[in-house]
């Protein structure tokens, strides 16, 4: 039996010139209880508006949604705004691929687990709350508000709520990007165990192959806003009939080194001695780094890999010059950091571009992508060549980031922070929401600004991969 049935399912947006332009066409895709089925594709491909779509989240005066969609035999096309309501939660759970902006960050996690279930009057929602915790592999959150969690953790407080009712239908957009392996595990077998213990249905949106191949059982790959390929995993992946989709393949099973070495021999642009920090709040206290030496050399790239919760984004944050360690130094051009007054720490900061891990909270939601990246420029001039070499087509310059896929903010995050052309680039989980094929743009990008501009990289992943790609030295936080 299907839970979920999409008929021709098209979505249109409006183009630059106020003309409609469809980004879904004629899109149907089945998935039957106790079934996990991944969309698989690039960033921007429509594979999130497809999720949106299926249960009318997008703005109805802005995005046009045609088609039908079935759940069980239940037609959500036809169904009021109201009557919509109280069914996303209680038949269908949706776990979004931005966890932070998807959660309140002024109340708590169980508030935000009591509130979905006395919202749709379900039981005990303490017990129910603790319970789809407890699955998705969290502990003494239930005070703790979102903006306390460490990215990972965010994302499987974000999955508690949306499976705390066990609904027929689980959507997971990109539930797993910000998490580490070992916490991959843990989230997807949660995930997995809500089609194989309990007969649901799960719609896995996800650009990581390795993901699908692992949990889904059959793979949907999408390519400008239509399915090109779809078949059982094994199938699919011994045997591929579409030419994109063996690209994807192809670009996965990639693990050598993209360029040559790093200069182990250049200048000490940024160290790290000692470095402790500890976070406090709400009567919690956490050491995030304990002792941490680091130096960033000119032409080097450095990854920090490590489990949610090992204090890398911590470290970002001081070596961006931002947060201020409980002890220890910070050096920049061999002078210690916070010896110095305001001004000189502030234009020693100007030499070092940030990326961080939200990309989406780090913009200013008013702002389209071309005055993001023109404040940083401080001009207009060089706009549209530094959104071509982050591979972004200029003719989103006015587009919003709220309009974008999280692969393309991303993009605008790493162009604002290349614009000052930095000495150093902190980069935290820049490929986070790429599918492979965009991740090796990024990382041969971020490879030719080491080798060609002396430029020293820091980058943040979880992915292994990714680290053994670009990176001269690898240094594992044992913290988590």
């Amino acid at each position: 039996m299907n839970v979920l049935e999409l008929r021709d399912l098209t979505v249109d947006v409006p183009g630059r010139s106020g003309a409609g332009r469809r980004v879904v066409g004629g899109l149907s895709l089945d998935v039957a209880a106790g079934r996990v089925v991944a969309l698989v594709g690039p960033s921007g491909c429509g594979k999130s508006l497809t999720a949106r779509s299926i249960v009318r989240l997008n703005d109805p005066s802005v995005v046009r949604v045609g088609g039908t969609v079935l759940l069980g035999e239940t037609d959500l096309s036809a169904l009021s705004a109201r009557e919509l309501r109280g069914l996303r939660g209680a038949r269908v759970g949706y776990a979004f691929q931005d966890a932070p902006g998807s959660l309140n960050p002024t109340i708590t996690i169980g508030r935000h687990l009591t509130e979905t279930v006395r919202a749709h009057g379900a039981g005990d929602p303490r017990r129910l709350g603790e319970a789809a915790l407890k699955r998705c592999g969290l502990s003494g959150v239930w005070d703790v508000r979102p903006y306390e969690l460490s990215g990972g953790q965010v994302q499987r407080a974000a999955l508690a709520v949306a499976t705390v009712l066990e609904p027929d239908l689980l959507i997971a957009d990109e539930v797993t990007t910000a998490l580490d392996p070992e916490t991959q595990e843990e989230v997807l077998g949660a995930i997995r165990a809500q089609a194989t213990e309990n007969g649901r249905g799960v719609l896995l949106i996800t650009h990581d192959l390795d993901v699908a191949a692992r949990w889904a059982d059959e793979i949907a790959v999408m390519s400008e806003g239509r399915i090109v390929e779809r078949a059982p995993t094994a199938e699919l992946l011994e045997a591929p009939t579409a030419s994109f989709t063996r690209d994807l393949l192809a670009a996965a099973r990639l693990e050598t080194r993209i360029g040559s070495p790093g200069r182990s021999d250049g200048e000490v642009l940024l160290s790290a001695q000692g470095v402790r920090r500890v976070l406090r709040g709400r009567g919690r206290t956490t050491v995030a780094l304990d002792g941490v030496d680091l130096d960033v050399r000119a032409g080097e790239a450095v990854a920090l890999v490590g489990r949610s919760g090992a204090g890398k984004s911590t470290l970002v944050g001081v070596l961006s010059l931002l947060d201020r360690p409980d002890s220890g130094r910070v050096l920049a051009d061999g002078r210690d950091v916070w010896g110095l007054r305001d001004r000189e720490r502030r234009a020693l900061r100007r030499g070092i571009g940030l990326v961080f891990q939200d990309a989406l909270a780090s913009f200013d939601p008013r702002y389209t992508v071309e005055q993001i990246v023109a404040e940083a420029l401080g001009a207009r001039d060089g706009l549209a060549a530094l959104l071509e070499r982050v591979g972004l087509d200029p003719a989103s310059g006015p587009r919003r980031p709220a309009t974008l896929s999280g692969g393309e903010r991303q993009r605008v995050a790493l162009a604002r922070a290349l614009a000052t052309k930095p000495r150093i680039l902190l980069a935290d989980e820049p490929t986070t929401g790429l599918d492979v094929l965009a991740q090796e743009r990024i990382l041969a990008l971020l490879d030719e600004l080491r080798c060609d501009e002396d430029l020293g990289v820091v980058l943040v992943t979880h992915d292994r991969r990714v680290a053994r790609r670009i990176a001269d030295r690898v240094i594992e936080l044992p913290g988590g």
